[in-house]
């Protein structure tokens, strides 16, 4: 055993329209605990702590342009080794448009490491990409979005940002994209694929978005069976593939379980589990919209990844018991994050109980939404300076905690006036 001394400084809140002047005092306690370093409680892949960009970054093709900032490459390479994913809402309105005609390879063709971004046109674009996240926002407000074309610039800039910071790329395909009969088109996918192979760009795949949500966004309805038929004609298409044929393929990244869907997860398991090298999922804790600084600190919302993350690992373990399972994007607010709230220091307690609680509960890969891309919960500021979360998320990987073993489980606190501690140890 070891001790460990641990200082706690509690403010006691003074209650709303209570005149109790002892409550504007603060206190601090003592606590001494008792923890036992000698058991492994579970050792974490070494990418446990990814990120994600959001693909509405490509909303307009010359933001991506923002990932070869010197800035943005700079924050990224301290966040390694991580999985990068690109994907999201848009990913599922994004379809490949070519440009150019191309020919098999033998070597990549992606842009120097040395390139940087002009400073002049850095600020021209940071200008426009605020402009731009208010067209965005009312997208997601109306529910109505918009097709995006993309060319090979998006995947090159992609492969070039991911190469040179030392991330592996996971590209999320247009799930969307469906036939009369509801199957879906794998037509588009081929032909990305076909460039990506072509540049020898070596990188893993994923096939929609929250397909729980398709009805909302687009009208279209996927039951799970469909959906793992769907994932195994991707899988297909990549076992004929010199390049891809044991690439990483990951989903379906389901949005976090419901009533109304809960048998999309069993029905996709159910055929389509043995086309996957991990299943997705994603959680939040709260509405963006109405979201309170209390929410950000309540055990019992932070507990709630609990009963959640308990649910998808049993499911998945009924079939599959082998199969891992990551958390494929999450944040602490869905519908975009909470403003003030989930891009200031306060979301990090969020943030730091997340992964400790993931990892006791065996998810092996959290992936942050977002490092950029819209929305209130990024990584950096309109500037593309770190914002206070995206400083704890650095921390992690400066203690080595992140792919490293976590020794005891989380240690609770209940006191007469205080609130829940969660406490964890690397």
């Amino acid at each position: 055993m070891k001790s460990v001394g641990l200082l706690l400084a509690l403010l006691w809140y003074q209650t709303a329209g209570s005149g109790d002047p002892n409550q504007n005092q603060s206190c601090s306690h003592a606590l001494e605990l008792q923890l036992d370093h000698s058991a492994v409680i579970r050792c974490v892949e070494r990418r446990f702590l990814s990120v994600t960009v959001d693909a509405s970054l490509a909303s307009e093709e010359k933001f991506m342009s923002l990932l070869s900032s010197p800035k943005i490459r700079t924050l990224a390479k301290a966040l390694t080794p991580a999985f990068l994913r690109f994907g999201g809402t848009r990913q599922d309105f994004m379809v490949f448009t070519p440009q150019r005609l191309h020919q098999d390879s033998a070597t990549t063709a992606d842009p120097s490491c040395d390139l940087r971004l002009p400073s002049w046109l850095e600020d021209r674009l940071k200008k426009s990409w605020t402009q731009q996240q208010l067209v965005l926002m009312r997208e997601d407000l109306q529910r109505k979005f918009s097709r995006v074309k993309f060319t090979e610039y998006t995947v090159d800039l992609l492969h070039s940002f991911t190469n040179c910071s030392g991330m592996d790329l996971i590209f999320g395909l247009n799930a969307l994209l469906r036939t009369a009969d509801n199957t879906w088109n794998s037509s588009n996918a081929r032909s990305l694929l076909q460039y990506c192979e072509s540049r020898r760009y070596r990188m893993s795949w994923e096939l929609g978005n929250e397909p729980n949500s398709y009805e909302k966004k687009a009208g279209v309805r996927v039951d799970g069976h469909q959906l793992g038929q769907d994932f195994t004609r991707l899988r297909e298409m990549m076992s004929q593939s010199k390049l891809y044929h044991d690439a990483g393929l990951y989903g379906p990244d389901i949005g976090q379980p419901r009533d109304h869907r809960a048998d999309l997860l069993q029905g996709f398991l159910q055929s389509g589990a043995e086309a996957v090298d991990a299943c997705t999922w994603h959680h939040y804790y709260v509405n963006g919209r109405d979201a309170s600084v209390e929410d950000f600190l309540d055990p019992e919302v932070l507990d709630s990844l609990i009963l959640k993350s308990t649910e998808v690992l049993k499911e998945v373990q009924l079939v599959s018991p082998q199969k891992p399972v990551w958390l494929g994007e999450t944040s602490s607010a869905y519908g975009g994050g909470a403003a003030g709230l989930s891009d200031t220091f306060v979301a990090g307690f969020m943030w730091l109980d997340k992964l400790g609680l993931a990892a006791r509960l065996g998810l092996d890969v959290v992936m942050r939404q977002v490092f950029i891309g819209s929305g209130s919960y990024h990584l950096v500021d309109e500037n593309l300076d770190p914002l206070p979360v995206r400083g704890l998320h650095y921390t992690l990987y400066t203690l080595h905690t992140a792919h490293y073993t976590l020794h005891s489980t989380h240690c609770t606190l209940h006191t007469t006036h205080y609130t829940t501690l969660h406490y964890y140890t690397p």
